[in-house]
């Protein structure tokens, strides 16, 4: 019995001793698997450190890159500016160039009508030459006499002593009673170019200085140097403004020798003159009312800038010199 005993217990030590080596032979084998994952876990842990090593070295090379790629993108940006700042340029130039030419075709516009002009004006004088030469001495018109070709000849006209205009009739009457101080004053005045002129009142402006000038040189008197030009180099806004305000206090004034010298006046003058023939002046001293006020509207309109028209009261060789326009003035 205790033989029996004995052997059981020795099969089962037996068998213990299988399972546990058999245990043990597992171990070993996890044990095996274990090594070899930490093995490859440590490959490639190397290799990741060897990965790490090479990008570490690529890093200053990308560094480089980087700021060679920026230096590229702000040259680039820089030429991309400059080619539009060209661009630009070149518009302009382009746009210079189209102004230029548009201003050198008006200017070959305005040459030719001015050249044109010039043609006709100098076929109106030649055929007036003509017609004088033939014994009919006709008047320039306004036109080709203004022309600035023929500006030495306004300058150096000679007096026109039989001319029955209101103008002209008035002052050579109006010389021939001043004292030579004030003619000196006067023929200054008339022959200074005024910013305000129109052709007619420029060209009576020196047929006036022309009969003041006489004068002076028929009492032996020295005359003031002609002057070079009958146009006024300052024609600005703040000039003509100026003139215009000299002349509505002349003429508001009233009578005075000044008054029929001015050529700029002398449509107003006429205007007054043909107004007052038609008015009723029967009441010696008294100014009809419509008088005064044609007076109060002229200095307005003369101080607008407004020169009424040369030659309304145009006379015959009959008319006799008045002072109209002081006994009708606005006080």
């Amino acid at each position: 019995m205790s033989a029996s005993t004995d052997e059981v217990a020795m099969a089962v030590l037996l068998d213990a001793v299988s399972l546990l080596r058999g245990e043990v032979a597992a171990l070993a084998r996890s044990n095996e698997r274990v090594e070899a994952s930490h093995q490859e876990l440590h490959r490639r842990l190397d290799a990741i450190n060897a990965g790490q090593a090479a990008v570490t070295d690529l890093v200053p090379l990308l560094e480089l890159i980087a700021a060679r790629i920026n230096d590229a993108h702000s040259a680039s940006q820089e030429a991309l500016a400059g080619v539009r700042d060209g661009v630009g340029d070149v518009r302009g130039d382009l746009a210079g160039v189209a102004t230029l030419i548009e201003r050198l075709l008006s200017d070959a516009r305005v040459d030719r009508r001015q050249h044109r002009s010039d043609q006709q004006s100098t076929a109106a004088l030649i055929a007036f030459a003509r017609s004088a030469m033939l014994g009919n001495h006709a008047p320039l018109p306004v036109n080709v006499e203004d022309d600035p070709l023929l500006e030495h000849y306004v300058l150096n006209q000679p007096p026109d002593m039989a001319s029955t205009d209101r103008a002209l009739v008035d002052w050579r009457a109006s010389v021939a009673a001043a004292d030579t101080a004030e003619l000196i004053v006067l023929l200054k005045k008339q022959e200074t170019p005024s910013p305000t002129d129109t052709p007619h009142s420029r060209l009576l402006r020196y047929r006036l200085a022309a009969i003041t000038r006489a004068q002076l040189e028929a009492r032996s008197v020295p005359a003031p140097a002609r002057p070079t030009t009958t146009r006024a180099a300052d024609r600005s806004a703040a000039s003509c403004l100026e003139r215009s305000l000299e002349l509505a206090d002349l003429w508001r004034a009233g009578e005075s020798r000044a008054l029929y010298a001015e050529a700029e006046l002398a449509g107003a003058i006429d205007l007054f003159v043909a107004a007052e023939r038609l008015a009723d002046s029967s009441t010696e001293g008294v100014s009809p009312p419509e008088l005064v006020a044609l007076h109060r509207e002229l200095a307005d309109r003369i101080e607008a800038g407004d020169r009424p028209k040369v030659g309304v009261g145009r006379t015959s060789a009959c008319y006799e010199p008045t002072a109209a326009v002081g006994r009708h003035q606005n006080r």
